[in-house]
């Protein structure tokens, strides 16, 4: 059997057995009350901003390749960003629009495949270091409800992990040891994540564009939950949606599916969040998501157009 379907096949019995444990002993009539409370404008202001987080993402991979490789125009980046969104929603791993940006950078517009891997994953780095700052951020104003929660313990090494490893790799160009051979992947990852800090200026954007996504995101998903009516608190949105999304980024499970919504049970049951009420909050979640990122196939279905393709060249 190909390793590559024996996987797919792996993620798809993960996610079910996590969708079980979800759905086992819980009132679905709820469950549908709670889908239904949302107003559609909530929905469609929410969907606005994630889109708006996805043209932020799309400047900031554009100046990620500026700053290491040979430029591409703004346009192009919004429009395979958002191809790659499209892509992370409906594919088995969360990452297959990173894999797609880097196939686009070598085979159309001649970047090596070095440079390729260095200019997705580095963009996938600022992603989730922005969303760890809005999370450490949250952390420190919800300190008490942390101390006082059974889960809160983990939450915050969860936190601690991800920030600790995040400054390993800014950090790692200044090791002066000699390092093995099997890490010389991770140090010229780190050496292009220090081609982009030379150029200030377009550091300075990624980051602020880095965050300006985040936040779009974040602030989509509060909407949301007020549509249902949690009564979180900002703060808690920021504590909770980026441990949800980053949680959810690892490829166990089909497109976060499944995963996306355990970790968000577990977490909002940090402030008392009825499960019922916490899966339609992440079930509304994930399909703005995908919603926003609908644009991205009708994107891909004009890049079919031979005319499209003759003109773009």
């Amino acid at each position: 059997m190909n390793r590559a379907f024996l996987f797919f096949l792996i993620k798809i019995f993960l996610t079910g057995i996590i969708i079980y444990f979800l759905v086992n002993n819980i009132d679905y009539t709820q469950l549908l009350v709670n889908l239904k409370k949302v107003p559609y404008h909530f929905l469609g202001f929410s969907i606005v901003l994630t889109i708006m987080g996805i043209l932020a993402t799309a400047q900031r991979w554009q100046k990620i390749i500026c700053s290491i490789s040979t430029p591409i125009p703004l346009w192009d980046a919004c429009y395979h960003t958002a191809i790659g969104a499209f892509l992370s929603q409906c594919l088995p791993s969360s990452v297959g629009g990173d894999v797609y940006k880097g196939i686009i950078l070598k085979q159309r517009y001649k970047i090596s495949t070095t440079l390729s891997i260095s200019t997705t994953l580095i963009d996938r780095l600022y992603g989730i270091s922005s969303f760890v700052i809005f999370a450490i951020l949250g952390c420190f104003v919800e300190w008490k409800s942390l101390i006082a929660s059974s889960i809160g313990e983990l939450v915050m090494a969860i936190i601690t992990l991800v920030s600790g490893g995040l400054v390993a790799l800014y950090c790692l160009k200044f090791v002066r040891i000699k390092l093995p051979s099997f890490l010389r992947p991770i140090i010229n990852f780190s050496d292009a994540i220090s081609l982009v800090f030379s150029h200030r200026v377009d550091a300075i954007i990624i980051f602020m564009t880095s965050l300006i996504s985040s936040f779009c995101l974040i602030m989509g998903a509060y909407l949301l939950s007020e549509g249902i009516g949690l009564n979180l608190t900002v703060f808690q949105i920021f504590l909770c949606i980026p441990l949800v999304i980053i949680i959810s980024a690892i490829p166990v499970s089909f497109a976060g599916w499944g995963l996306r919504e355990g970790a968000m049970v577990v977490i909002l049951s940090i402030y008392g969040i009825p499960k019922e009420e916490a899966l339609a909050f992440s079930l509304l979640f994930g399909v703005v998501q995908f919603l926003a990122a609908f644009p991205g196939l009708i994107l891909w279905g004009v890049a079919t157009n031979p005319q499209f393709l003759l003109h773009s060249k």
